[in-house]
Parts: C-alpha cells; sequence; structure tokens
C-alpha cells in the first residue's frame, strides 16, 4: 500500500493536474497491518495532500498512534479526519499533552469537533475548551464526571453540545444557574442541549421548580421533559403561567391530571369572563394531546405501568373544564384535541362529564369505554339529547371499532339506536364478536349508514342472508361488506357483487 502511494505521489510530482477529491479512505489488506507498514503510508497520505485537495481522509479501518497523526493536523487546507474511537481518544490525550493553541484548533477543525466516542477527563476538555475556539461534542453519558464540574462548565457551555445529557445533570446545571442568577447561561444551556430541558424521573423540591421556572423565564421556545418527574404540591401553579415559553411539554399521564386539574383550577379562581390563556398554552406545548394510555409513555422502573388508570369524576370535570371554556379559542378551532382514553377506567358519573366536549375532540376511548358511552349517548337519546349521538360519531371520526368485544343484546340495541339517530359511519368494525343472527337482528336495518362493515368471524348463518343481501343491493352507499370466517354455507349469491368478501 505504502509503496503504491509512493508511486501515485511521484507521477502527481511530474506534472499531472492536481485532483479534488470528496473523500479518500486508507484501505489495506491486512487488518492491522505493522506500524511501520502505517508510518509509511500515513507520511504518502500527507505528501499526497500537499498535491490534491482532499475534503475527508477516512482512517476508521485501523487504529494508529496518536502522535502519528501529528503531520495531518498540521496540514493547512480544508481536510476532516474520519478516526476510529480508540485512535480518536489517543489523539485527544496527545493533543491535551501538548498544550498547544495552535495544534488544539486544527484538531478540533480536523475532526468537526465530535468527541462523542471519547472518554473525557475534567481536566483534558477544560483544556481543548480554552486552547481553541472550536465547539466540542461530547457524550454525558460516557463522562459522568462531568456532571460534579458544573459550575466551571457553565462560562463554555455556549461551545459545549452535549449528546444524551442525563436529566440529574440537567436538574443540578438549572439549580447551579439559579443559584448564581445567572440567567446569560440559560441560553447556553438549551443550545447546548437541543434546547431540552430533559428532567426525566426527577424528584424536585420547592427550590428546583423555581429554579425550573428561573430557566423559563429566560426561555423561549424550549421543550420541557418532565416524564415521571415528581413534582411538589402547589408548584405546578407556579410552571402553568410559564408555558407560553415551551414549545414541547411531555408528562406522564399523572403529572398530566395534575397540570389539568391545576389549569381548570386557576380559571374558576379568575373567573374571568374569556377563558385565560394558560389553557390555551397548556394545550399547545402538549400539541393538543391528552394522552391517558400506559404505552405513551414508558416507565420501565414503574411497578403499576400495565395498570388501568382510573379517571374519577373530579378528574374528567377538569378535563371537560379546560377544554369547553376555550373550545372558541383560535388555536382550538384550528387544532382539534386528541383524547386518548385506552387503558382507563371510568365509572358512568365521570363519563357523562366527558360528553358535552365530544364535538371538540378526536376521541380514542379502549373498547369497554366505547361501550359505555354508547349506553350513555342511548340514555341521552332517551331524554331526547340528540347532539351527543352526532358527536361521538364525530369524535370517533366516523369509525367505530368493537373488534374482539363479546356484544350482547343491549350492546347491540344501544348500537342499532346510536346508527339510527345519526348521520352514518366509514367503518363499522364488529369482526370476533360472537355475533349471531338473533344480535344481528336490531341492528341489519341500520347497517346502510355505514360504508365500510366488518362482520367477520362471527356466527352469522344462512338465515340472515337474504337481508343482507337486500341491505347492500339497495343501498349503494355500502361500499365493503366482510363475512369470512361465519357459518354461511350457501355463498353462491354473494359472489355476484363485489362488495362482498366472503
Amino acid at each position: 500500500m505504502a509503496v503504491k502511494l509512493s508511486r501515485l505521489v511521484r507521477r502527481t510530482e511530474r506534472g499531472a493536474t492536481p485532483l479534488t477529491v470528496p473523500e479518500l479512505s486508507l484501505v489495506l489488506k491486512s487488518s492491522q497491518p505493522p506500524e511501520r507498514v502505517l508510518s509509511r503510508a500515513l507520511s504518502s497520505v500527507a505528501s499526497l495532500l500537499r498535491l490534491w485537495r482532499v475534503q475527508c481522509l477516512d482512517l476508521t479501518d485501523f487504529w494508529f498512534q496518536g502522535h502519528s497523526l501529528i503531520t495531518l493536523l498540521c496540514h493547512q487546507g480544508p481536510l476532516s479526519l474520519r478516526l476510529n474511537s480508540d485512535t480518536l481518544q489517543q489523539l485527544t490525550v496527545v493533543v491535551y499533552e501538548a498544550q498547544d493553541k495552535d495544534l488544539t484548533q486544527w484538531f478540533l477543525e480536523k475532526v468537526g469537533g465530535d468527541l462523542t466516542s471519547c472518554r473525557l477527563d475534567w481536566e483534558v476538555l477544560l483544556s481543548l475548551l480554552q486552547h481553541s475556539t472550536h465547539n466540542i461534542t461530547v457524550d454525558l453519558r460516557k463522562n459522568r464526571l462531568l456532571e460534579k464540574n458544573i459550575s466551571d462548565l457553565l462560562p463554555f457551555l455556549g461551545r459545549v453540545t452535549l449528546k444524551r445529557s442525563s436529566s440529574s445533570f440537567v436538574k443540578s446545571s438549572i439549580r447551579q444557574i439559579y443559584d448564581s442568577r445567572a440567567s446569560d447561561c440559560v441560553s447556553s444551556l438549551l443550545r447546548s442541549s437541543d434546547h431540552w430541558i430533559n428532567l426525566n424521573s426527577r424528584e424536585l423540591d420547592r427550590v428546583d421548580c423555581t429554579a425550573l421556572c428561573f430557566t423559563l423565564q429566560h426561555s423561549h421556545q424550549v421543550k420541557v421533559n418532565l416524564l415521571w418527574t415528581s413534582i411538589p404540591p402547589g408548584e405546578i401553579e407556579s410552571i402553568l403561567p410559564l408555558l407560553d415559553r415551551v414549545s414541547q411539554l411531555s408528562v406522564d399521564r399523572k403529572l398530566l391530571l395534575s397540570f389539568l386539574q391545576c389549569c381548570a383550577a386557576s380559571q374558576i379562581q379568575q373567573g374571568a369572563p374569556s377563558p385565560p390563556q394558560t389553557a390555551v398554552w397548556l394545550l399547545r406545548s402538549l400539541h393538543y394531546r391528552l394522552d391517558f394510555s400506559c404505552s405513551s409513555s414508558v416507565d420501565l422502573s414503574a411497578q403499576d405501568q400495565g395498570e388501568a388508570l382510573c379517571l374519577t369524576t373530579d378528574h374528567c370535570r377538569a378535563i371537560s373544564s379546560v377544554l369547553k371554556q376555550n373550545q372558541h379559542s383560535t388555536q382550538l378551532v384550528q387544532n382539534q384535541v386528541q383524547l386518548i382514553l385506552r387503558d382507563c377506567e371510568v365509572e358512568d358519573r365521570a363519563l357523562r362529564e366527558l360528553l358535552p366536549i365530544l364535538h371538540i375532540v378526536k376521541l380514542s376511548p379502549s373498547k369497554a369505554l366505547l361501550l359505555q358511552l354508547l349506553d350513555l349517548v342511548c340514555e341521552g337519546i332517551e331524554e331526547g339529547l340528540l347532539r351527543h349521538t352526532e358527536s361521538l360519531c364525530r369524535a370517533l371520526d366516523g369509525e367505530l371499532d368493537l373488534s374482539e368485544t363479546r356484544l350482547d343484546q343491549k350492546a347491540c340495541g344501544s348500537l342499532a339506536l346510536v346508527l339510527e339517530h345519526s348521520e352514518g359511519l366509514s367503518e363499522l368494525d364488529l369482526s370476533h364478536c360472537q355475533l349471531t343472527d338473533h344480535h344481528l337482528q336490531p341492528l341489519i336495518t341500520h347497517l346502510h349508514k355505514v360504508q365500510v362493515l366488518d362482520l367477520s368471524h362471527n356466527d352469522i348463518t344462512d338465515a340472515l342472508t337474504d337481508r343482507i343481501l337486500q341491505l347492500v343491493s339497495t343501498n349503494t352507499s355500502i361500499h365493503t361488506v366482510r363475512l369470512f370466517n361465519n357459518r354461511i354455507m350457501n355463498r353462491t349469491a354473494f359472489l355476484t357483487d363485489k362488495r362482498f368478501e366472503i
């Protein structure tokens, strides 16, 4: 390899046209040749760099002694070096020991300041920062000792990008910034962490919450992670008014309830004719998504991860209050709120609190809750409250999925009543529901309001064949009817209509 490079250098020196090479990789036949071979190869590469304009030199296939790369660092030209982690680690130490400003600057320029693969002592990082003006990227999980030097690191945060910063580091940082009232360091901290304030799984005391508020006061469009974070009672009230500075708020479902209850309480206390902005800011920071499912934020350390969340009447009243009092705000008109109630248990009394806001949400309930809602809406129909029927269908986006849910005669009757008093559904999935001909009797006269009907994997027999055929033949609005895996033996009549899947 070294011989071939030497010949290439000599040919270039004889007057060949200089080349601009986007990337040059050093590839040798043996996996790790002797040091003398690598040394000769590097010498030839260095000579070639004086004649060619190489933009990137890839040396990742081999491990080099750090001192052997000094010549490449001194190369004057727009050259970037790509090194494997072991070589970069040793080269970093060599540069640190040299204590030379020019060499440090060239080193960081050549490697793009990316030291994420390195384990750095605080003294090494501080020296690199002091001897250069280049930004440096480090991986905090590989350099946890840096957390002990936060006060010394703060002045340099504007030039340090922190990859995989831990929530403990962020908590300590904002506390240090608050204690020293160093508001000018807030922007540096946020730049270093990609504008994330990550307090995941931290237990905050009152001073920590004050520090968080101080940080938010000097922030703009920041993202805040409070998943599984413990916040003392009464402290959420101080965070709420600062959510106008938060572009994304990540909270677990229990903390979400606390924010909503606090927001609803503040609305009652203010008693203003127009809705307070805190509710709008809260919904906007949540991206108009109220997710109470356990799958939205998994905490592997939590023992109750798979348990259903029990929503009380107070919980549902708070949800309804926040949405209802802000339903006419411009933001809510433009952004429909997603209300995700999977993995939740709600008593009928509490669920009634949500009926008035169904028309302004996109609802994703569990199937058990959906059955409860059907029953409650039917009670409303009997009382003359027909608006809840259409609101429910709209909240479900026209798709009602009760698949793999055992439906009794009462449930089928409720579903029939909802269909009767609604404009219809784009899709109704009743597959795997153990439906018999008897169950389907109250439904069949209203199924013309469904565009896609899935009745597969049930116990429907030939006794209903004529009625199903008549239903589809007289209603062109029906696009698809799935009947496979039932107890229908004579399928000939269905084969003439492509809308049937049997």
